[in-house]
């Protein structure tokens, strides 16, 4: 019966992240609290890494992570990882298709050289200052974060919209209204479409060989598991080699001809444990202790017990490439709260001296700092874009440059950044967008407003507007007397922070005449200090 009760506390462990998880990213509704959503995320061992490298945060999600990992194997693969139970629901539905015909997964020696190449591919990108964009590419997290807020949540959307079309048909309300769905350009749809394409395929052919093959985080953590203290293991004396277990292993880790198990690339499911019926495969204390010269000598003889310890060139040379990556990536890990300190702005100043009013492509959210940091330290898991109410965050596709491919950003053609939200900040797992106090991220500047006066339509249609001033929040827009009994809109820059409030609003089209441009480092707006109305000096008459 124990047996079974692994099983079946890892399905409950995996339905609660991956509910919790998916809920944050598809939610177009922002019911899902902000507090909920940062928790599921910073519970990902790479956001979790970062911010706690960093020193974004005291996130210790990912040191329990390597120590659970030492402990007992991969459990993070199967119960928390979102894209690795993504993988099992996948299978799930190929397996459906295939009308319950159970497919046969014999064991594959490990690609060792593929493993290492996309390992030791990560930490090079990492060393050579592009660790936002390589670890976006390579971490699951993320990678289920775009799939989920850029492809699945639009369609829940339109199904949203249709069963509200459908209710108010009939004449039931009951809260439900329509929203207006989010598409990100096709330009950032590429890469969450071409990885879903990729990981369905990998798994109705061969299981979770991107888990064991292509995923750095799968091969960091095997290498914990290889050495963790207990191992699932095959016992030879009571497996009668049925191959029931082969039937369910999604790793292709058994070697039933040899009677071994390859733990590097087990992600504990714990199939296996349930479908032998003979007790052949289990959980055993893999650690030995020696006191002086000799081990000491068991009370018993132990039961034969094998598994994939032999010495091998091949896995010795895995072990000792990997244990160089791992200590050049931790070695890469303090030059990020340095370059952090850098970006800093000193008390008084708008920007670091050498950056005073560098513009970017693109314009990131207040909070990350400046271009450079953002970038630094984002894995664009899209939390941010799904949580964000305006719907301002959009994936950038070359705004910041290749670097920055699909990061998210704001775009003021479809809306404005709200004066009175954080929500961004207060969702972020790796501190890549920091939580800001409201009247800092209010003072915070993160773009530059320019005015083209000759497209402004009081100027080329003679007729009154002021959208822009109506909507800026921090009063840097007001208007100034023009022609006949019209106002023309003026700009105190010292005021502007850069919300898009005034952009969007701009009525001119199809070029508006009011553009923000973003900041490569963001600096400090002057607070808006009111002038009292003084009452006039009395003069001993009546006033009228």
């Amino acid at each position: 019966m124990w047996r079974n009760r692994l099983k079946l506390l890892r399905v409950a462990a995996a339905l609660v992240f991956f509910a919790g998880l998916t809920a944050a990213l598809a939610d177009f509704r922002n019911l899902v609290p902000a507090a909920a959503g940062h928790w599921f995320a910073g519970t990902q061992l790479v956001p979790s890494l970062i911010a706690l490298a960093t020193g974004a945060s005291l996130a210790l999600a990912g040191i329990i992570i390597i120590v659970a990992t030492l402990a007992a194997g991969r459990i993070y693969c199967s119960a928390i990882c979102p894209l690795g139970i993504l993988q099992d629901v996948v299978a799930r539905l190929a397996a459906w298709l295939r009308r319950g015909n159970q497919r046969l997964l014999p064991f594959a020696r490990p690609k060792t050289w593929l493993r290492q190449l996309f390992l030791w591919g990560t930490v090079g990108g990492v060393l050579a200052g592009w660790s936002g964009f390589t670890l976006s590419l390579v971490d699951p997290y993320s990678n289920f974060g775009r799939v989920v807020s850029g492809l699945f949540r639009p369609l829940l959307t339109l199904a949203n919209n249709a069963v509200v079309g459908a209710a108010h048909a009939i004449g039931i309300d009951g809260g439900l209204y329509r929203v207006e769905p989010t598409w990100a350009g096709m330009s950032a749809l590429g890469l969450p479409v071409i990885f879903l394409v990729l990981i369905t395929v990998l798994v109705a052919l061969r299981g979770r060989l991107y888990c064991n093959t292509l995923c750095p985080v799968g091969t960091l953590l095997g290498l914990f598991a290889r050495r963790a203290a207990f191992r699932l293991s095959i016992d030879q004396g009571a497996c009668n080699k049925c191959g029931a277990c082969l039937q369910v292993c999604k790793s292709q880790c058994i070697d039933l001809r040899a009677g071994m198990m390859d733990f590097s690339r087990c992600v504990a499911c714990y199939n296996c444990i349930g479908a032998c019926e003979h007790g052949g495969i289990g959980y055993r204390f893999a650690w030995r202790w020696t006191s002086g010269r000799k081990a000491a000598a068991p009370v018993s003889p132990p039961r034969p017990v094998a598994n994939l310890e032999a010495p091998d060139p091949q896995r010795r040379a895995f072990l000792v490439g990997t244990v160089v990556a791992v200590t050049a990536s931790l070695g890469a890990a303090p030059r990020m709260p340095a370059q952090d300190r850098d970006s800093r702005q000193q008390p008084g100043r708008d920007t670091v001296e050498g950056d005073d009013g560098a513009a970017s492509g693109a314009i990131c959210p207040p909070g990350a700092g400046s271009v450079d940091r953002f970038l630094d330290r984002c894995t664009a898991c899209h939390l941010c874009v799904s949580a964000c109410p305006t719907r301002v965050l959009k994936p950038a596709f070359l705004e910041y440059g290749l670097g920055g491919l699909m990061m998210p950003r704001l775009d003021y053609s479809t809306a404005f950044c709200n004066y009175d939200c954080r929500r961004c900040g207060e969702v972020c797992p790796d501190g890549a967008i920091r939580l800001l106090d409201l009247a800092d991220k209010q003072l915070t500047q993160i773009g530059e407003t320019h005015l083209d006066v000759e497209k402004c339509i009081v100027k080329t249609k003679g007729t009154d507007c002021a959208a822009c001033s109506e909507h800026c929040p921090t009063k840097a827009v007001s208007t100034v007397p023009y022609g006949n009994n019209l106002r023309l809109p003026e700009f105190k820059r010292e005021l502007c922070i850069g919300c898009g409030a005034c952009e969007y609003a701009c009525p001119v089209r199809p070029e508006k005449a009011i553009i923000v441009t973003g900041r490569r480092r963001h600096g400090r707006a002057q607070k808006l200090v009111e002038k009292r109305a003084t009452a006039p000096a009395p003069t001993g008459d009546f006033p009228f």
